[in-house]
């Protein structure tokens, strides 16, 4: 009871949560009478794993994405696609972030390669700072759960079941979660009407035409 004491206090003084966790794992072993060498064998044969090599793979992935420009051709299809709504640059960023985050597998480079993209755009359409923060972080989030994952391949490992299947179970939690979200920028900012802009056939072909690799 004191460990556990002791922890909740670390964690309200702001000590790093991962810390946390493995200590009161350790304790846990420990009260259990699990000898602790237990504990570095199993890390040693989850990172032997070749497909843990999916990791650094993806994410090397996700910063050529990010160097080349994918993700102003990804705005610029989602706006030829989705700018003429009302309020659809919401929309806009929730769908691109969403996709490069499915692209590359990481929320991380998706907020670093799109952040400074979107987030001056949804200021300047008038949503309101915290709106626009929360908004790219939270899209980005979403797309972990569309293949490919680092997250749930990660799980897959550990919990040693097929990371197929947890694939196929991630898509309509995932899209599910697309449109409510969507719906609730749409329903918050629901006097920032303006569309990004009007529909055109010509600007959807050159945008796919410019984003088809």
């Amino acid at each position: 009871m004191l460990i556990a004491l002791i922890l909740v206090l670390l964690a309200l003084l702001g000590a790093p949560l991962f810390a946390l966790i493995a200590t009161s794992a350790f304790f846990g072993f420990q009260s259990s009478d699990t000898p602790l060498v237990v504990v570095a064998m199993e890390v040693y044969s989850i990172s032997d794993m070749p497909i843990l090599l999916a990791i650094p793979l993806f994410t090397f992935a996700g910063y050529m994405l990010g160097a080349g420009k994918a993700p102003q051709r990804l705005v610029r299809l989602t706006s030829a696609l989705l700018g003429w709504m009302p309020g659809g640059l919401a929309i806009v960023s929730i769908a691109v972030c969403s996709l490069f985050t499915a692209f590359t597998g990481a929320s991380g480079v998706t907020i670093i390669a799109l952040g400074a993209l979107l987030y001056p755009a949804l200021l300047q359409s008038g949503y309101t700072e915290r709106f626009s923060l929360g908004l790219v972080t939270a899209a980005g989030s979403l797309g972990l759960l569309f293949a490919p994952s680092l997250p749930i391949i990660l799980y897959g490992v550990v919990a040693e079941v097929s990371i197929d299947s947890l694939f196929l179970a991630g898509a309509i939690p995932g899209i599910l979660m697309l449109v409510v979200l969507s719906s609730y920028c749409l329903w918050l900012n629901r006097h920032n009407r303006t569309p990004l802009s009007e529909f055109s056939v010509a600007e959807l072909w050159a945008a796919v035409r410019d984003s088809i690799w």
